[in-house]
């Protein structure tokens, strides 16, 4: 089983990956049924996950969560005996009034004789997206298409959640250290899932033992109010403090006298000839304090003594001290980050772009999908076993783009061979392969095939044009082929080192934190075209249907 570790971490497995098939919402399992009475289950089909706006008023989403879904796919999507009983043991009530079952027997037996089927397309873990980029690409049966649905939102839309706010939070603070310090304040039992994806984002450290335990995060934490507050006085907590933990001085100062508390922790240190490592503030005028405390410890020598601010900080709180001058070297960040405060929905969506004839299998469909991508035949004869599916809105904006969908994003370079992104397209995945790779082990040598003429989403008369020979990569990669693990599953380590590496891509004008610069991606012509023409089709023939009706 292909999972990938550090050298010194060999037991990596997810601690959020281990519910079963029945990670679900209900209405997947009533169509689900639905379509298995109707004899369309297997019927193949094509979903997208995606979101429709970036969060946190800006341009991206830093994905995280995708490992979590590998590795419950691959381990433990299966319907067991106490799913099933679960299941068989649900009523409604009739017409009649009377309670009938929910469920067919015959339904749950299929159930629970199930394997996984489906063939997914994923950006990994730490990945980049852009809203209506497809995060992930799902193929197979219909009614097993529906049945994941809501364990990728679950995971994917809080992961990513955590993960682009701390990536906010480590540009507010210039590149900083982010302590992510709020298992206190989380919502769920243990904090796993914020620190994960906070972690994943770009936070270094966090108070979370657990977080260590089982993702081998790395942890601090020194002293709370409390041990200050058990002695007699501050100065002698601090010498306390010293004696019994001699290598990790760093001081809560705050008490009573923020910069007396300063002073007492350099006397103690100087007295017993420690070093001090660093003080931390949690309370009263940061930017102000900060500044008379690094004073006190330049002149007492201990230059190299690092200053933590805490006390609810948010981005809009470190940018304000940032501006102000605050010299602050760390900065931890607990309920903002672990409840996503200023966004706690992502809102992230899973769509239908397609569903096949019954009659056609999944190996037949691969077949004309890959002759097509070779340009060994037309995507017409995908099309004649295929019915290209979308999302009607009122709201330009929750409209879906029809078909299978895929993505191409671009790459410019500087004068010094530095690489960043230069936009994207959508375009449908039934097409001739848009981008052809020099070094297949290089995700970032290929270049385009064909001239694309890329139309911007919310404004139809505006467009753009990449040559044949621009340098371009795909972010979607292939995890599971007809139900079976092909990609590596990561640690949050790797998809960390990915996110920090993609977000230095990212110029900074579009990680701006107020009025960033429009980081544009848009739909291939044809596709943009043929979602324009599809929309009066449904639209028109909508209205013919409810004049009827009237």
């Amino acid at each position: 089983m292909p999972y990938v570790g550090r050298e010194n971490y060999p037991y990596y497995q997810e601690k959020l990956a281990e519910p079963s098939a029945l990670w679900s919402d209900l209405y997947a399992l009533t169509m689900a049924q639905a379509l298995w009475e109707d004899g369309r289950h297997n019927a193949q089909a094509t979903f997208h996950g995606f979101i429709r706006t970036a969060p946190y008023s800006g341009q991206y989403l830093l994905t995280a969560g995708q490992n979590v879904v590998f590795e419950w796919l691959d381990k433990n999507w299966k319907f067991d005996d106490a799913d099933i009983y679960t299941l068989a043991k649900k009523t409604i009530t009739g017409p009649d009034g009377k309670e009938h079952k929910l469920f067919k027997p015959e339904f749950l037996e299929m159930l629970k004789n199930a394997q996984l089927e489906l063939t997914i397309d994923a950006m990994p873990e730490g990945e980049l997206a852009f809203p209506a980029e497809p995060i992930f690409r799902v193929n197979g049966p219909l009614w097993q298409g529906l049945m994941v649905e809501a364990a990728i939102l679950n995971t994917v839309n809080s992961q990513s959640n955590f993960a682009t706010y701390a990536s906010h939070l480590k540009t507010a603070a210039g590149g900083a250290p982010i302590l992510e310090f709020g298992l206190r304040r989380a919502q769920a039992v243990g904090g796993l899932s914020s620190s994960r994806g906070a972690y994943v984002g770009g936070a270094d450290i966090s108070s979370n033992v657990w977080a260590e335990r089982c993702y081998d995060i790395p942890t601090k934490g020194t002293m709370a109010h409390a041990f200050i507050m058990c002695y007699e006085d501050e100065l002698t907590a601090f010498k306390a403090w010293a004696n019994g933990m001699p290598y990790n001085g760093i001081f809560l100062v705050d008490t009573y006298n923020t910069l007396q508390g300063v002073e007492n922790a350099i006397k103690i240190c100087k007295d017993n000839d420690l070093n001090l490592s660093g003080i931390r503030l949690d309370s009263g005028d940061l930017s102000y304090l900060s500044k008379e405390a690094r004073k006190l410890l330049d002149a007492a020598g201990f230059t190299d003594a690092k200053i933590t601010a805490s006390n609810d900080l948010d981005r809009a709180t470190i940018n304000a001290l940032k501006q102000d001058g605050a010299k602050i070297d760390y900065w931890t960040v607990g309920t903002a980050l672990v409840t996503a405060k200023e966004q706690p929905g992502l809102g992230g969506v899973y769509k239908i772009g397609a569903v096949f004839d019954e009659k056609i299998t999944a190996a037949e469909i691969d077949a004309m999908r890959e002759a097509v991508k070779k340009g060994k035949k037309s995507p017409d004869e995908i099309r004649k076993h295929a019915r290209e599916l979308m999302k009607l809105s009122g709201d330009a904006i929750k409209m879906s783009y029809p078909g299978e969908l895929d993505v191409v994003r671009y790459l410019k370079s500087t004068e010094n061979g530095v690489l960043y992104f230069d936009g994207g397209t959508i375009l449908s995945n039934w097409q001739k392969a848009p981008i052809k790779y020099k070094d297949p082990s290089d995700e970032f040598s290929g270049i385009l095939t064909r001239d694309i003429t890329s139309i911007q989403r919310d404004n139809h008369t505006m467009s753009k044009d990449f040559a044949k020979g621009t340098q371009a990569y795909h972010p979607l990669q292939r995890f599971f082929t007809t139900g079976k693990l092909v990609g590596n599953i990561e640690t949050v380590h790797q998809g960390r080192e990915r996110g920090l590496q993609r977000m230095a891509m990212l110029e900074e004008s579009h990680k701006r934190q107020l009025n960033p610069h429009r980081y544009v991606v848009g739909a291939e012509e044809e596709l943009n075209d043929r979602q324009a023409k599809m929309a009066r089709k449904l639209r028109n023939t909508s209205s013919v249907s409810a004049a009827q009706l009237g």
